[in-house]
């Protein structure tokens, strides 16, 4: 048995743009990953391989010159229909125009509120770095082992978070209480 143990790095890239006037929280974002993920001189997880996260938090750009931020969290690589759960948070903010906005406000006065920020951005390419979240077995040729439970590594990195706990208790939820209350997971998280 080949092991992949929690807090390894792995490399993904961006593979769509990503930004604060679109997405909101909960929207996935598509990744891959980088480099080949070895195990001694065995590849366990190929480059290329699908992985996702997930924006966590958002704002769009405002008046006066407020820009857009946008959170997200990196979720799990998708291995060949098995998720391996991993780890990494981001924030990227758009760029202000903080200078504009006191032009603005001198010149035009009530005007001033039409100077916007900018949209904060994570452009298609861009390589963030996570951490695999739970343990993970692989045979010897390189193979997912099949007694690896990807929907209980999955809960278990999920659980340990408090955006999901949030979001298990709000799974407990009747049906039409459960988008309000995931709404106010991502209300909540930021407090």
């Amino acid at each position: 048995m080949l092991s992949l143990s929690s807090g390894i790095p792995i490399a993904l890239v961006v593979t769509k743009e990503v930004n604060s006037s679109v997405e909101k929280e909960g929207d996935p974002i598509p990744l891959t990953v980088l480099n080949d993920v070895k195990v001694g001189d065995t590849i366990v997880i190929p480059r290329g391989t699908p992985a996702a996260g997930e924006v966590t938090w958002r704002t769009g750009k405002g008046a006066f010159g407020k820009s857009g931020k946008l959170e997200f969290s990196l979720r799990y690589i998708d291995l060949n229909g098995r998720r391996i759960p991993v780890t990494g948070d981001y924030r990227q903010e758009g760029e202000g125009n903080t200078i504009a906005t006191g032009v603005g406000l001198i010149a035009v006065g009530v005007f001033a509120g039409f100077i916007t920020g900018k949209r904060a951005r994570v452009p298609m390419g861009r390589e963030l770095m996570a951490q695999v979240a739970q343990p993970v077995q692989f045979t010897a040729d390189g193979q997912l082992a099949p007694s690896y439970d990807d929907k209980g590594a999955m809960a278990a990195a999920e659980a340990s978070t408090p955006l999901g706990k949030c979001k298990a208790e709000a799974a407990t939820l009747a049906k039409g209480k459960q988008k309000k209350a995931l709404k106010d997971c991502y209300i909540k998280r930021m407090e």
